[in-house]
């Protein structure tokens, strides 16, 4: 019943406004009707057309308002109605919009009505109509205009230009007809004006969403202001037509005048052009496969390269090194000699088949506490890889095995919600049809199935397709390897930069995850995703770092975990910067940066002897207060320079970021490491050449081909088709048509070439240091020094050095002298002695152990294998000893005797006199280098000690060995006798103190082993106390003990020193004190009060470097031998016990 009454009342009404005044015009087009209605008139305009079968009519309509009542208007405005046969369309006149600026109206409209499809059009031609109703509800008359017009031009055609003018109330649209050979077409739309404006793409169905709050209902569409692309599929429109829809947004009052645009359609590739896209990609990283294979099998094939494949034995090697090869290998190509390219070393000792004889290496056995024993070796101021590779090589092997691993772990895990992630984003745009979601560059967008832009994606092969390319080079050198060191097993422990591939694994499968990752982010290109582009791009320049470093530090190198779990920080603070970068995260990240990249500074300048405890406050102010406010020169000064250079540069980057807000803080932040890589790399290449070794062929154009490469790569890299710092409309100001194929863009040529330097970069690094293959490891510098690099600048500035042998102070050139050179290199690298070595009037390298003669007389010996007699208070050189073929450990004053003992690395000792330029005697039973000596009360015996783990006493006047003790491990420190008994004490790198019977040579005590080496010792003249001194490290273990040598047990401790205390001795009573002296590596003398354990007095030598020995006089006067400065002479004085410094020679 009420059904019916609502039915009937809309019949009176309908039935009653016709009576009031409605009227029915036959209406012409192109002809401009006027009228005036009001709430009981209305104007019912009727248009008819001829409809064909074969061509689309499309009308537009437009309407205008003449009133100037704005309030009838506003309250009551009119209202337009088209009636089609399968459609209405309707408005109102003023048109209203509201937008963040408020209210938008216009009072001319005009609308296109939607024209009838293919399947409803009559098969022959037949009149239609349709109505234009216009109406209002205002009692005021409303005056109105109206004009309908047939479109002549509504189909556009591909390739043809079309200007078309729209406002908010005036939108259009056009529709495109898919021609029989085109499956896909390419919609691009240019604007004078930077007015927002949306196209749209809709199928062929009524209505059309040509509104501004309703255009992004419908189809696909993007927003834009100087320039919009979309490409279109034939195959989602099964009509094979669609209609492009305009429409400008009302932003502000500006928005009603007209805006200028010039659209076209173009036809894009056919789908031959996406099978000769792909198969070029293909074809091109498959010819790196082809290259490889014919580099690898036809060319080491051939007879005249028949032993490309073998690494040269281990005699052949041995064989190189005598004759001065420098044993030069190529293990890409693989091991091919070039003796006019090789620099010899003319190094005078051979490699026998069980240890390495170079002054370094002979120094340590193979024991487990030796190989761990890493104070010993990474505390001192020259470096070589055998001094970082002591660790076992099939537990580093493991250990750096993890980082692959891991890393697939990573990638697993990380991948799989990213694919979801990025599918889920494509699926998303597919179904809303809003392609402002991504940011492709729309001119150059080819789909394929669910993707948009394929050829984004498919460029990024080349990381995949290169990277199980390299891992397979990878895998084929470390075969290589293991079938050499199989023949020679020594060759793994002794010969060549030790071989660890688990990292250059893990760059592999970062660069195949590189790829993948950066095809998931242009699945769907955006602010959000973002990240996962780059973070695999950190991980292999942390990764590329770590190998750096990890090559000639193979024993320090950081824990794959750990690793992660920075490069996991380095991501997490990506995305922070990325979302929050305001001002407070900027000031953070500046402070955290700076701070991180102080505390790596300190790892690295300590060699991994740093650590983050609770004694850090203390080693700090130890370190502040005698390393940089008394002494001019750091222990380590290569390291020091580098690292200050390192750490400004970084700090700079950060000091910027913090004043600037650079926009894009993921690449920012991607800059950063790819800096610092690069800065470490060419500084490794250069450090390398200024060493002399030489860089093989073939790495040699792998680098110059990275470099190339590279620059090319980055100029394509900085064109920026696509930016998500923009908004989306923004962003396509930026779009490109496509450079390559018509199938790729720049952004696309830019994943062939950086995927190409990257493999050329990885390559670098596997082949870099082939030429050190066959070099022994205590010949292979650990590329610190600097030394080398501040003589090539004082080269170039033309600075001469002096090399008269009278002057103090002064610095000898390479060019003046020679004679040491080859040995001298072996231990400091080239140039070391000339930059650090100070020439004295008494020796010409560093000063290592002193005796005590008469005051004004001191005994010292050299690392330039002589010994030497100076009175230092007349400045006069009184003898000089030379006959050692290597460089001298000890020296030692007879008590009784005129006689002077001599200790060497060359296994010997020598006696001499004074006057006689021939040794007298020659003691030489040691298999190693020997590290002490000895005399007793009365001259008559000589203790010697080795690193071979003996200890000898011999008959001074027939030089033969009496008695000996050998106990496993104890490798020989120091030795002396103590007075009034038949006791010896011994010192050794076990950390335990012995008290031998010289009548047994049997050991009677041990003292309780330490924690650090004992590395010398000093007893007193009642024979009551032993002194020793321990091979501590920042601050740690930095220590002297006291022994009661009755009492068997410990007295005191002495701590205060911050680096390795080097010497210790008893100081004559002063003042009935017992006084104890110790010399330290950063470079102090400090006096004790055996007793109390009081610092009574503390004298820095700045710049001296590591102090070596110390010796007293009974006028109270010390000496001190240094690394730096030759001997120091100073005073001390009974009254306050202060040192002062009263000469140097």
């Amino acid at each position: 019943m009420l059904h019916f009454s609502l039915v009937r009342f809309s019949i009176i009404l309908v039935v009653y406004g016709l009576l009031q005044g409605s009227y029915a015009t036959d209406a012409n087009f192109s002809q401009t009707y006027s009228d005036i209605i009001n709430t009981t008139v209305e104007a019912i305009y009727k248009f008819t057309y001829t409809e064909m079968r074969n061509r689309t009519t499309a009308v537009r309509i437009t309407t205008a308002l003449q009133s100037d009542d704005e309030k009838a208007t506003m309250k009551h405005p009119v209202i337009v109605v088209v009636r089609q046969q399968q459609s209405t369309l309707s408005w109102t006149m003023p048109l209203y919009s509201k937008n963040s600026d408020g209210a938008f109206d216009s009072d001319t409209v005009s609308r296109t009505l939607c024209p009838l499809d293919a399947s409803h059009r009559p098969e022959k031609p037949l009149e239609q109509s349709f109505f234009v109703d216009v109406s209002t509800f205002s009692k005021q008359p409303l005056n109105f205009t109206l004009r309908a017009i047939k479109m002549e031009s509504f189909e556009i055609s591909a390739g043809v230009a079309k200007e078309i003018y729209f406002t908010p109330s005036e939108p259009q649209f056009y529709m495109y007809t898919f021609p029989e050979d085109v499956d896909s077409v390419l919609v691009h739309a240019t604007s004078k004006d930077e007015k927002c404006a949306v196209m749209s793409i809709q199928t062929i169905e009524c209505p059309v969403y040509d509104l501004n709050v309703n255009v992004e209902f419908e189809g696909k569409y993007q927003t834009m202001t100087k320039q919009a692309a979309i490409q279109i599929q034939r195959t989602d429109y099964p009509e094979g037509a669609f209609y492009v829809v305009f429409v400008l947004k009302p932003l502000d009052s500006a928005c009603s005048s007209g805006l200028e645009t010039l659209s076209r359609v173009k036809k894009t590739i056919s789908s031959d052009k996406y099978y000769w896209g792909m198969v070029f990609a293909v074809a091109v990283f498959g010819a790196f496969y082809l290259i490889a294979f014919l580099l690898g099998v036809i060319y080491h094939g051939c007879s005249k390269h028949r032993g490309i494949w073998m690494i040269p034995e281990y005699q052949d090697i041995k064989k190189d090194q005598d004759s001065g090869h420098d044993g030069g290998d190529d293990l890409l190509s693989t091991v091919i000699r070039d003796n006019t390219s090789s620099q010899a070393t003319n190094t005078s000792n051979s490699m026998d088949n069980h240890s390495v004889s170079s002054l370094d290496s002979e120094d340590v056995d193979f024991l487990k506490d030796a190989d761990e024993e890493k104070d010993v070796f990474r505390t001192k101021t020259e470096l070589f890889v055998y001094d970082l590779s002591r660790k076992k090589y099939k537990k580093q092997a493991r250990n750096y095995a993890i980082y692959w691993r891991n890393l697939l772990t990573i990638a697993i895990f990380y991948g799989l919600p990213v694919l979801q992630l990025v599918f889920t984003y494509q699926k998303v745009l597919n179904v809303t049809g809003n392609l402002d979601i991504c940011y492709y560059n729309f001119n150059c967008a080819h789909p394929w199935g669910l993707v948009s832009s394929f050829n984004n994606i498919f460029s990024n092969i080349g990381y995949v397709s290169l990277g199980f390319l390299f891992l397979f080079l990878v895998y084929r050198r470390k075969l290589i390897y293991n079938m050499a060191v199989h023949r020679e097993k020594m060759m793994k422990k002794e010969v060549g930069i030790p071989q660890h591939f688990g990292l250059f694994f893990g760059m592999g499968l970062a660069l195949i995850m590189e790829g993948v990752m950066s095809a998931c982010y242009h699945v769907c290109p955006n602010y959000s995703n973002f990240q996962f582009d780059t973070s695999f791009m950190y991980i292999i320049a942390c990764l590329c770092m770590l190998k750096i470093y990890q090559t000639r530090h193979p024993d320090i190198s950081a824990k794959a975990h750990t690793s992660y779990l920075l490069m996991a920080c380095v991501i997490f603070i990506a995305v922070v910067g990325v979302i929050y970068g305001d001002n407070i995260f900027w000031i953070l990240f500046a402070c955290v940066y700076m701070l991180f990249y102080l505390i790596l500074s300190v790892h690295i300048y300590f060699m991994g002897r740093w650590s983050i405890d609770r004694g850090i406050c203390r080693r700090i102010c130890v370190a502040v207060r005698y390393d940089m406010c008394r002494c001019r020169r750091p222990m380590y000064p290569d390291r020091m320079l580098l690292l200050v250079i390192g750490n400004l540069i970084n700090w700079g980057i950060a000091v910027y970021g913090a004043l600037k807000h650079p926009s894009d803080f993921a690449t920012f932040l991607l800059a950063i490491f790819i800096g610092n890589l690069m800065i470490y790399c060419s500084f490794y290449i250069f450090m390398k050449l200024r060493y002399k070794e030489k860089i093989n062929k073939l790495p040699l154009v792998i680098i110059i081909m990275t470099v190339l490469v590279w620059a090319v790569a980055l100029y394509f890299f900085f064109f920026h088709l696509t930016t998500w710092q923009l908004t989306p409309s923004r962003s396509r100001e930026g779009n490109r048509d496509c450079l390559l194929l018509e199938f790729y863009d720049a952004h696309d040529i830019w994943h062939f070439l950086s995927s190409i330097a990257l493999f050329f970069s990885f390559l670098v690094l596997l082949t870099l240091d082939d030429d050190r293959f066959s070099t022994r490891r205590d010949q292979i510098h650990v590329i610190v020094n600097i030394d080398p690099m501040l003589k090539s600048i004082g080269k170039l500035f033309g600075r001469k050095r002096s090399s008269k042998k009278g002057e103090k102070g002064t610095v000898e050139s390479a060019e003046n002298d020679d004679s040491h050179e080859p040995e001298n290199i072996a231990k400091h690298g080239p140039g070391a002695r000339e930059c650090r070595i100070a020439k004295t009037p008494v020796h010409e390298d560093a000063v290592v152990h002193l005796s005590a003669v008469e005051p004004g007389l001191c005994l010292s010996c050299s690392k330039d294998k002589s010994a030497a007699l100076y009175d230092y208070e007349n400045h006069k050189l009184v003898d000089r000893w030379t006959g050692h073929e290597r460089e001298l450990t000890k020296i030692l004053n007879g008590r009784t005797s005129n006689s002077i003992f001599s200790a060497s690395r060359d296994k010997s000792v020598k006696m001499w006199r004074s006057g006689n330029p021939n040794f007298l005697q020659e003691f030489n039973d040691h298999d190693l280098v020997v590290t002490a000596i000895d005399l007793n009360h009365d001259d008559s015996w000589l203790c010697s000690g080795s690193r071979d783990n003996h200890v000898k006493l011999w008959d001074v006047n027939t030089a033969q060995c009496f008695l000996e003790s050998s106990i496993h491990r104890n490798l020989v420190t120091d030795v002396k006798f103590v007075p009034h008994s038949h006791l010896l004490v011994q010192t050794g790198e076990d950390k335990e103190v012995r008290l031998f019977d010289t009548r047994t040579m049997q050991v009677v005590h041990s003292f309780p082993r330490k924690h650090y080496i004992q590395m010398a010792c000093d007893v007193s003249a009642d024979g009551l106390y032993c002194v020793t001194c321990s091979n501590g490290f920042s601050g740690k273990g930095c220590e002297a003990t006291l022994w009661d040598i009755r009492g068997r047990k410990i007295v005191h401790e002495y701590r205060e020193h911050g680096e390795a205390v080097e010497s210790c001795i008893f100081l004559p009573s002063i003042n009935e004190r017992q006084i104890i002296a110790t010399t330290s590596r950063d470079t102090t003398v400090r006096l004790w009060d055996m007793n109390t354990r009081e610092c009574l007095s503390c004298f820095p030598i700045a710049g001296g470097g590591p102090i070596t020995s110390i010796i007293c006089y009974d006028d109270l006067s010390l000496c001190v031998s240094t690394f730096n400065q030759g001997i120091i002479s100073l005073q001390l004085s009974p009254l306050d016990y202060s040192l002062r410094q009263t000469g140097q020679f």
